[in-house]
């Protein structure tokens, strides 16, 4: 799928904000009266001063700080040294962070404040927590451009989540992190559990339910995934990009499960919300060879095709439709279809005599393949775009 790293960004910038109470319920009631008194400096959104006075002698309150540094900074460099303000009225962090202003650093590497603390009282479920979480903040708003690779920082947060949750410390942000993080590693199974724990105790998010949905899917579970697909439609009402993907899924699962009636009403959804997305007419030549619907499958072939016509990878999607749906002679009418219609085109030419001799060449028949490949080969001559490479490809004798 597309977008996937986009999708995990988008999660975290809409609802990470604060961490969850649940997770300093573990607190003595000393520290729980001193959270609260910085609860209450946070909703006033006095930062500095929250920031400044709260304590580090245990675990929770040094969790707490990490969380101000990450939401409630006004300046960060290198989210490594941090400057705060108490906001006056009507103020934003929005403002302060985008308009110049002179603020006082605090030197706080979030990283080496916890491994200072585990190194003299052990490891901590909720500084486990903390650890991800900042390791994924940093990760948005840094990328590759921190101390260590985006990569590196998605692993991290995903072994310092899973160490939180070993211990019972979790919340639904955390769960929806982590079920994302297993998912992008394609370790299904892991993900699918994660989504499973967290069902049971919090509402799912768009994204939430697109991945889980998709992972029934890959179960072979079409008919429940389906239903968690389609309610991240409406999830995404906001994120157009996504929820392009969402109706894509959809139609692909029902295509799956051969209700071919709802396959073809979300692509035509996907396509009337989303003209520009090219997915809903690839697919509609899938839908339609599926029914066995020659003439549907050759014009939406043409439709797709048309969109770029000097594209490689155009030519690959229609043979991969075609193909998968087992009528490769589809295939063949889109490009007798085609050559005649851009005949005078000669670099439209070579980009379809090139696909036309290799869908006859997977279809077993080599001398249409040969002689398709001639013309190929005149063309990319004509054209000056002959290489070796391409002359090798053309060369079906040695196939």
């Amino acid at each position: 799928m597309k977008k996937k790293f986009f999708i995990i960004t988008f999660i975290f910038c809409s609802i990470f904000s604060l961490f969850s109470k649940d997770i300093y319920s573990n607190a003595d009631l000393k520290s729980k009266k001193i959270l609260k008194q910085i609860d209450q400096l946070l909703k006033e959104q006095k930062f500095e001063t929250a920031f400044s006075t709260i304590p580090t002698d245990n675990e929770f309150l040094l969790a707490k700080k990490v969380e101000i540094a990450c939401n409630g900074f006004a300046q960060s460099m290198m989210h490594q040294m941090f400057a705060f303000k108490d906001l006056d009225k009507n103020e934003t962090l929005y403002d302060v962070r985008t308009n110049d202003g002179t603020y006082s650093l605090y030197g706080f590497d979030p990283v080496k404040e916890i491994n200072s603390f585990i190194s003299k009282n052990g490891e901590k479920p909720i500084l486990n927590y903390a650890l991800a979480y900042y390791y994924t903040d940093v990760r948005l708003r840094y990328g590759n451009q921190w101390l260590i690779p985006e990569e590196e920082l998605y692993d991290k947060a995903g072994l310092y989540f899973q160490k939180a949750l070993d211990e019972n410390c979790y919340d639904e942000n955390s769960l929806s992190e982590l079920a994302t993080y297993y998912y992008l590693k394609q370790k299904y199974e892991e993900a699918r559990k994660i989504y499973e724990l967290k069902k049971k105790e919090f509402d799912f998010s768009a994204t939430d339910n697109f991945h889980y949905g998709i992972l029934l899917w890959f179960a072979n579970e079409g008919k429940s995934g389906v239903e968690y697909v389609k309610k991240s439609i409406e999830g995404y009402n906001d994120n157009p990009d996504y929820q392009s993907d969402s109706y894509i899924v959809t139609a692909r699962i029902y295509l799956s499960l051969g209700d071919y009636k709802n396959a073809e009403s979300y692509l035509k959804k996907c396509q009337s919300s989303f003209p520009n997305d090219y997915r809903s007419i690839q697919y509609s030549i899938a839908l339609y060879a599926a029914q066995n619907m020659k003439d549907k499958t050759v014009a939406a072939c043409m439709e797709l095709f048309e969109l770029a016509p000097t594209n490689p990878s155009v030519c690959q999607m229609i043979m991969e439709q075609c193909n998968n749906a087992g009528k490769q002679e589809f295939a063949i009418e889109f490009f007798k279809e085609a050559v005649k219609k851009y005949n005078s085109d000669s670099y439209i030419c070579e980009n379809l005599y090139f696909h036309y001799a290799y869908e006859y060449y997977y279809m077993g028949n080599l001398e249409q393949a040969k002689e398709t490949a001639k013309k190929a080969r005149s063309y990319f001559e004509k054209n000056g775009d002959m290489t070796a490479d391409i002359d090798a490809l053309l060369n079906f004798s040695y196939q």
